[in-house]
């Protein structure tokens, strides 16, 4: 589930729709949290060979570590990449602000995270878009994003979460633990799928 305060917009004939808020939010806020009304496929569903899908699951899906795709039911799906993004997902199994998000600007995560199965085309807004991100992305860009995570984290206590409620009580122990003792960090590399090619 998305952040109340998001919605869905079109952003420009190159990107199409995105995410976009609609009340400013602070860094540190979830943004993102996997509920129960998401489509989950596990590993060895027909469905993942099915070619009437292919094309849905290319473009919306993300890949847990476990290899199963998670398809947002919601307006998530729709989030745009950006290489400089505003908000990551998280070894925590949600997406936070990792900055400050005005009202009416795009909510953008970093596509390296998805465990995309094959190279992907960019559309980045940014002049320094890397153009184009596939397999092995999230290990060679990781080392960044845990530090802008890290960061956010740090604010999580500190802003309204509508979202917190959603948040599985082990991961909730997990964040609060690292929170107050500041050991015990789960990396955004944990969210690294490896599937039968190695990568």
């Amino acid at each position: 589930m998305m952040h109340p305060d998001t919605a869905l917009r079109y952003v420009s004939p190159e990107r199409g729709f995105g995410v976009v808020a609609t009340a400013p939010i602070p860094k540190g806020t979830i943004l993102y949290v996997q509920d129960p009304l998401d489509i989950v496929i596990r590993p060895g569903d027909p469905i993942n060979e099915d070619p009437l899908y292919r094309r849905t699951f290319a473009t919306y899906a993300y890949i847990e570590p476990d290899g199963t795709r998670i398809v947002c039911w919601d307006h998530g799906k729709y989030m745009n990449h950006c290489c400089h993004p505003n908000s990551l997902s998280t070894g925590y199994g949600f997406e936070v602000a990792i900055q400050n998000i005005a009202k009416d600007d795009e909510i953008t995560d970093h596509y390296g995270v998805l465990n995309l199965e094959h190279d992907m085309e960019l559309s980045c807004s940014r002049t320094d878009c890397c153009k184009r991100i596939g397999p092995g992305t999230l290990k060679r860009e990781h080392e960044w994003m845990d530090v802008a995570i890290r960061t956010a984290l740090s604010d999580v206590h500190h802003v309204a979460q509508p979202l917190m409620g959603l948040l599985k009580p082990s991961i909730d122990r997990a964040l609060t633990d690292y929170l107050r003792n500041g050991y015990g960090y789960r990396s955004v590399l944990s969210l690294q799928h490896v599937g039968p090619n190695g990568v």
